[in-house]
């Protein structure tokens, strides 16, 4: 791992339907031009989820250990392993998101990566910049985690 992806970054889709990634997010996959490094992308809640292999691979294997899960897991577990695809950035950092991703996420040509340290995000720009900005202290205090920003 090369680093981690920060910030957010507003992007167009080019005519052709492919994304640019920042050059902070290639570093963090460990992209060099044409050395064939990977990553996977799924799509829930509304968004795209990209993740290093080696993340991927630990959220396959969790979802693939449940055995009897109830019909809506079950559901679920299908759609992020159904929808998942494995990326390669062409050699300008380029990569085209399927139809099948951007219709799940409900994303048009505006979007916006948002960086979560260990994976990032794609959005729809509108769908992200309508996001609430919520008080959420009482909820990261039941989780344990004390913040002052």
């Amino acid at each position: 791992m090369s680093g981690n992806f920060i910030g957010s970054h507003y992007r167009n889709l080019d005519t052709k339907g492919r994304l640019l990634l920042p050059p902070g997010f290639l570093e963090a996959l460990g992209w060099k031009r044409d050395n064939g490094v990977s990553f996977w992308m799924t799509a829930f809640y509304g968004r795209i989820a990209a993740y290093r292999t080696e993340s991927w691979n630990l959220v396959a294997d969790r979802l693939c250990s449940l055995n009897f899960p109830s019909q809506r897991l079950s559901h679920f577990k299908s759609k992020i392993i159904g929808l998942a695809q494995e990326f390669f950035p062409d050699s300008q950092g380029r990569i085209r998101i399927s139809q099948s991703l951007m219709r799940e996420a409900g994303i048009s040509r505006q979007i916006v990566l948002v960086g979560l340290l260990d994976k990032f995000e794609i959005w729809d720009q509108a769908r992200f910049d309508a996001l609430p900005m919520e008080d959420v202290s009482e909820e990261l205090l039941a989780c344990g985690i004390q913040l002052s920003l």
